[in-house]
């Protein structure tokens, strides 16, 4: 029986116009995604001025801070998207990536800013498994490829926007207040405020989305829900993410060891390129 916060749909009919509405949140949320990833990118020149930094250093917070997390944490949140409620894990993430671009804003060091970026990694992790997944259940088969065109979509609106927006701050917050502003903010972190705010107000329009019935609109059944959907991520978590890794081969043997091979890999990857 579906609850009160569950949608209900037709099998193969075309989409919904709240469909159309829960894509348009879903498309915002991608954007804002990557402007949150990328705006570090025109802001690199400031930062390594005012915290001292070296390029090697820029590199790390740029790509392997953000990328190791972001891939390792990626698979676990992707199976509690598969079990839980997925409209609340995008609410969640949304609301830790852009608590964590904002406190970027506060860094004094970069080792603050690197810990700020593990923490967008890990939140902007659960933004893509949970809209696939919202999006396959809300679109019937012959839509879906144009509703996750649409999605995908937002990566290079939300990367270009990026530059802009964090330029056009930088550039006016330098000029009215060329010592520092309000807290002694300078431009660099009155972007990172300014793009991870807003991320809040968005995070509360996502929480009064409909959680779509799986697999509804194809015709299946409803499926049970899973008696322990934070179990089976706690699971998956200590087979790839180190150190946890050591409970994982403690307990999941050859499966925990091809984990963390895939996760060598992406980690290898990360910091080689």
């Amino acid at each position: 029986m579906a609850n009160a916060e569950t949608v209900m749909g037709e099998p193969e009919k075309g989409a919904s116009r709240y469909a159309w509405y829960v894509l348009s949140i879903l498309f915002l949320v991608y954007v804002l995604n990557f402007v949150d990833r990328q705006i570090i990118s025109i802001l690199a020149e400031d930062i390594k001025r005012d915290l001292g930094l070296k390029d090697q250093d820029l590199g790390f917070l740029y790509g392997t801070a953000f990328g190791v997390f972001y891939s390792l944490f990626g698979i676990p949140l992707g199976r509690l998207a598969d079990n839980w409620h997925r409209v609340r894990l995008m609410t969640i993430g949304l609301s830790l990536w852009s608590v964590m671009t904002a406190l970027s804003g506060f860094s004094k060091t970069g080792g603050h800013l690197a810990a700020a970026r593990i923490g967008v990694g890990i939140g902007e992790a659960t933004a893509s498994p949970s809209a696939y997944s919202i999006i396959s259940d809300y679109f019937p088969k012959r839509l879906r490829a144009t509703a996750l065109s649409i999605y995908s979509a937002g990566l290079y609106v939300g990367g270009g926007c990026s530059l802009f927006i964090g330029g056009l701050i930088v550039q006016g917050w330098n000029k009215a207040y060329p010592g520092g502003g309000p807290l002694g903010l300078v431009g660099w972190q009155a972007a990172f405020m300014a793009v991870g705010v807003p991320g809040l107000l968005l995070a509360v329009w996502i929480a009064t989305l409909k959680e779509p019935i799986r697999g509804l609109v194809e015709g299946l059944p409803e499926p049970d829900k899973h008696p322990a959907p934070f179990r089976a991520f706690g699971a998956e978590l200590v087979t790839i993410v180190p150190p946890l890794t050591l409970i994982g081969a403690a307990m999941g043997g050859a499966r925990a060891l091809g984990y963390n091979l895939v996760a060598l890999a992406v980690v290898a990857a990360a910091v080689s390129g």
